[in-house]
């Protein structure tokens, strides 16, 4: 047992509104030992509507609009 090695940090996240969602064992080596890892996780922007995903090709004509005026102004 590591006497330094303590869960106040996965206490202190989870009072930030972190949740455990898993745990690695024996993952991590150093100083002679191994040591487990956790992974948290906290969900932001529950309360707003999600945007659809835009491809590339939806913003092209405006792109090459604005890069062509670009070139124009350095001219």
């Amino acid at each position: 047992m590591d006497e330094y090695l303590t869960r106040n940090s996965v206490e202190f996240h989870a009072h930030s509104g972190y949740r455990l969602v898993g745990e690695f064992y024996d993952c991590g080596y150093k100083f002679g030992r191994w040591y487990n890892m956790v992974w948290m996780e906290k969900r932001i922007n529950t309360d707003q509507k999600v945007l659809p995903v835009k491809w590339f090709g939806e913003y092209r004509e405006e792109l090459e609009r604005l890069l062509e005026q670009q070139r124009e102004e350095q001219e």
